[in-house]
């Protein structure tokens, strides 16, 4: 008598566990995602870190200069230095265009250089930027200051984010960031203040000036002096 044939699977039973387990099972990366996002340090031990006070010191510092410029720098170039406003205006557009380029050659080299010596080598541009602006005696020294300091600005910018998300990892970097926003705001609001009480004192912005670009350089030496803290393994 011929054999009965053997039941046949049914396939698309078969297929629905396979399905569901590839649909639900974790993507290859998410394990490693896991444990980058809670390595780190939390907010409270960056605090306790010598980096945090440092790169915040030298952030605030450069911000002194980037806002009393941004505020003081057309009244000194026409009030002072003898130019018109639009010819002042054409340095802070020549400053401006630095600024793109300074954001451009950050892109290319921020992860290939240390961000810290960047960020050192940015505050020197500011603070001899600052010292043309301030002691100009023609067009030549107007636009060195606007391209030192533009490019300074531009690449310097983009890498303080960098640069804390190297340090403190990525556990609790918002809350960190938030932190240094509250000390960094000092300078904000001081630069402007500074430039401004001593030029109504002196006359001129020349000691306002002056004092702001030696802070700068001074800051460069506090991005030099910020060296990472030990992040600790993924999970403690």
């Amino acid at each position: 008598a011929p054999k009965a044939d053997a039941p046949k699977a049914d396939v698309r039973d078969a297929a629905v566990p396979d399905a569901a387990a590839q649909e639900f099972a974790p993507a290859p990366d998410a394990e490693a995602f896991d444990d980058g996002a809670s390595a780190g340090l939390t907010a409270r031990q960056a605090l306790r870190t010598s980096a945090f006070w440092l790169l915040s010191i030298g952030h605030g510092v450069a911000l002194l200069v980037v806002t009393a410029v941004n505020v003081h720098a057309i009244t000194h170039i026409r009030d002072h230095l003898g130019y018109s406003v639009s010819q002042s205006s054409l340095a802070i557009t020549l400053m401006t265009i630095a600024q793109i380029c300074g954001v451009l050659l950050g892109m290319s080299i921020g992860d290939r250089f240390d961000k810290r010596r960047l960020c050192a080598a940015s505050m020197l541009g500011h603070g001899f930027g600052m010292l043309m602006l301030t002691w100009a005696t023609g067009p030549a020294m107007l636009a060195a200051f606007a391209l030192m300091h533009g490019t300074a600005w531009g690449l310097r910018g983009p890498l303080m984010q960098a640069i804390r998300a190297d340090y403190f990892g990525r556990r609790s970097i918002g809350m960190i960031m938030g932190l240094s926003a509250t000390i960094i705001a000092i300078g904000q609001i001081g630069g402007p203040l500074i430039a401004g009480s001593l030029a109504d004192l002196s006359g001129n912005y020349r000691f306002g000036f002056t004092t702001l670009a030696l802070l700068a350089l001074t800051g460069s030496l506090a991005f030099l002096l910020a060296k990472p803290p030990v992040l600790p393994a993924a999970g403690n």
